[in-house]
Order: structure tokens, then sequence, then C-alpha cells
């Protein structure tokens, strides 16, 4: 691990050009140290093109994860859905984030399956130009908004996956009975308010279980041996002795998300237990959750039946 002390304020509000010769800084100092692919963690991944131009100023290959976090997120919405109680083909999913590199191919591989999909983003001529796309590939029941707030109120799951460094959701908009799945790092929903409302799932979107008994000798917020999904296909490339700039700049594709599932089950790679801002979520916290879905005047209670996206 090289540590790269910047927090993400730092990084938006900073000169790029200080930030991303940092990052460089850094990668070069891997490469030193005989790195053979490097993989850039959280907000780290966002900067320098989505990881285009280290990959331009080192020797090594460069990846930001971003594949295996795809994979990672829509399992764990799936499995929460299931726990909850709700089925994905009657389910409303509003995704935040939707024309960003994770939320629009998480908006595609669910499109299929769930009952409406809200999208959400700041670009509206993006947001209709993926809208549109998924009406064309079958998928009727999709709206579009820039009204987080509306969004959220109606939805079932709400994945969400920016690049905001600060909370946007608020807990008080979402019924009772739902699941959040919270890809972004830093989160963009306070742990305080998910805590205190304990009829809402709020989950991490992106966290695994490496093989074996797995002692990082670090603290990455996560109990032990649990890893982040961008940390997670880092390793996960190595010990394929795959290296190539898996996921950087727009390189993500169905596709490669599918091949991370391959490797993932071929080397051990599992999604972990709930967790939720790096804690695992105690199964009465799940239960009461399902409770509240039934108490709801509308409700799906038909068990799923999950399997990776292919």
């Amino acid at each position: 691990m090289i540590l790269w002390p910047m927090i993400p304020e730092q990084i938006i509000n900073m000169r790029s050009d200080f930030t991303i010769s940092k990052l460089i800084e850094a990668g070069r100092l891997a490469q030193q140290l005989g790195a053979r692919i490097i993989g850039l963690g959280a907000y780290a991944a966002w900067i320098g093109k989505r990881g285009v131009l280290l990959a331009e100023a080192v020797n090594v290959p460069v990846t930001t994860g971003t594949n295996y976090t795809i994979l990672v997120a829509i399992e764990a919405a799936l499995s929460a859905l299931n726990a909850v109680g709700i089925n994905i083909s009657e389910a409303s999913v509003s995704v935040i984030g939707a024309t960003g590199s994770i939320g629009e191919i998480c908006t595609r591989i669910l499109a299929k399956d769930v009952g409406q999909l809200i999208l959400v983003a700041r670009n509206e001529e993006k947001l209709h130009k993926l809208a549109g796309s998924l009406r064309e590939a079958g998928s009727t029941n999709v709206t579009c908004t820039n009204s987080i707030n509306n969004a959220v109120s109606k939805a079932d799951l709400i994945l969400i996956a920016t690049s905001a460094p600060t909370a946007l959701v608020s807990i008080d908009d979402i019924k009772p009975g739902s699941v959040v799945c919270d890809i972004s790092l830093p989160h963009n929903i306070l742990k305080d308010e998910a805590e205190k409302k304990t009829d809402i799932l709020v989950i991490d979107g992106g966290v695994v279980k490496p093989p074996g008994n797995v002692d990082f000798h670090f603290c990455f917020g996560l109990e032990k041996g649990l890893a982040y999904a961008c940390m997670a296909e880092t390793m996960m490339l190595a010990l394929e002795e795959l290296y190539v700039s898996y996921s950087i700049g727009g390189n993500i594709s169905i596709l490669k998300v599918a091949k991370m599932a391959q490797l993932a089950k071929k080397h051990g790679f599992k999604l972990a237990e709930f967790t939720s801002f790096g804690k695992t979520v105690p199964k009465e916290r799940i239960k009461a959750v399902a409770e509240a879905r039934l108490a709801q005047p509308t409700h799906s209670p038909c068990p799923l039946t999950l399997s990776r996206p292919s």
C-alpha cells in the first residue's frame, strides 16, 4: 500500500496539475518498488482521466477497479433486496449518478430485470440519451429526473454511484422498507442519519471477502479480512498474471464485468456479508427493514433467486 495523504475535498479544490503530479509521484514509487500492476483506490480513481494520465506516465499497467466494483455492487444490491423480501421484477430502482462510468453499466445490467427505473444525473443531455438507449433496447419503464429527493422517495432500491465527496441523499426522503446501496467513496449518505433509521437498509456497495484468512496489516475502515472491490480487482489481475490496464478511462463494459465474475469465482473472491459504513449489518436490522416493508400499503414479498450478471 502506498498512501497518498490527501482528502477528496483537497483533491477537488487544489490545482489539478498539482494533484496529478502527486499521483504520478506515487505511481513511480510503486514502479521503483517492483509493482507489476497499480490499483487506484477510492477517490484517487477519479482524477487524471480515471487513471489514464498515470498509465501514460509509468511503465506499469493501472486499474481503478471499476469493473469488479460494478459486479460486487449489483450482487450486494440484489442480495439485499432478496433479504428484505423485495421482488426485483416489481421494484422501483433509482440510480443516482446514472451517467457515470459505474452508474451507467449498473443501469444497463439492471434495466432488463427491474419493474421501474428512475435515472438521476446532472447532465440532462447524457441522461436522456441513456434513457433513450435503454428504451430502444426494450426497457419501457424508464424515467429521468435531476431531483434526487423525488427519485429516492419513490424507490425500493437506491443505487448511489457518484464522484461527489459530500452527502447527496437525505435518509428522511426514503420510504421505510427500502434498500440503499452506496457505492460512492466517500459515501453520499450520512452515517449518523443512516444509523438512526432502523427501517431502511443502507449497505456499502463494494465490499468483498478475499480467499483465505487474510490479514492486510492495515485498516481500510473495514472489518478484518475484508477489502474494497477496487482493491480486489488489482489482486485478482495480479493472481491471474493479467498485467494490463483493465479499468481506466472509459474502458468499462458489461463484458469486462462478466470477466471479473469469472476471475472472482476462479480465485475465491466473494461478496462479503452486508456492511454499512464498514461494519457488518446485524441480522436484526435486516429483519426490521423486512417488517417495515410488509407494513407498507403495497409490497412485493416474493423471494428472488440470484445469479451473477452476464
